[in-house]
């Protein structure tokens, strides 16, 4: 029991030189957390930079295809009717292309009416899945475009910034 207590001073001296290491250890262990989060916020900074820079890149490309796919029309021929006709044929053919259709349903519809045809019968004959194809295809056409190309570039943007998860193997 002697020896005991003869040994506690050393075991306890050796103890206490060792609360400062353990105390060190602790405040070490916090600052490399403290750097891993600030690490982590700058990994975060330069994914958000690069969907930022994606983005641009997706404008500036967007306006350089547009002025080469109007490009041709830029110009001006110094005709004034040769330059309104340049202007006004593709929406001109759109109309009349349209009142073509139009009127076509217009006398199918009386027709249609004349004969006896029920609301079902009459809308199945005035609204076919070919027309409703050729509506779709002309809406696409004037507004489609630019709804398609955000989209795109939202998604390239959105997988640019998706933090990356890896899985361990059992």
């Amino acid at each position: 029991m002697l020896a005991v207590l003869a040994a506690l001073p050393a075991i306890l001296g050796a103890l206490a030189g060792m609360v400062p290491s353990i105390v060190q250890l602790f405040t070490l262990k916090a600052n490399n957390a403290q750097q891993l989060a600030m690490a982590q916020l700058q990994i975060q900074a330069q994914k958000d930079g690069v969907a930022l820079q994606v983005d641009l890149a997706n404008a500036q490309a967007d306006i350089r295809q547009a002025d080469a796919i109007y490009g041709f029309g830029g110009g001006l021929s110094g005709i004034k009717w040769v330059d309104a006709l340049a202007v006004f044929i593709r929406p001109f053919l759109t109309l009349a292309f349209f009142l073509i259709w139009a009127t076509m349903e217009v006398f199918l519809f009386i027709y249609a009416v004349n004969s006896g045809y029920d609301l079902g019968q009459l809308v199945k004959l005035l609204w076919p899945t070919e027309t409703q194809a050729m509506f779709g295809a002309i809406i696409g056409f004037w507004f489609g475009d630019r709804m398609l190309l955000r989209g795109q570039q939202r998604m390239a943007a959105t997988l640019a910034v998706q933090p990356t998860v890896t899985v361990k193997g059992t």
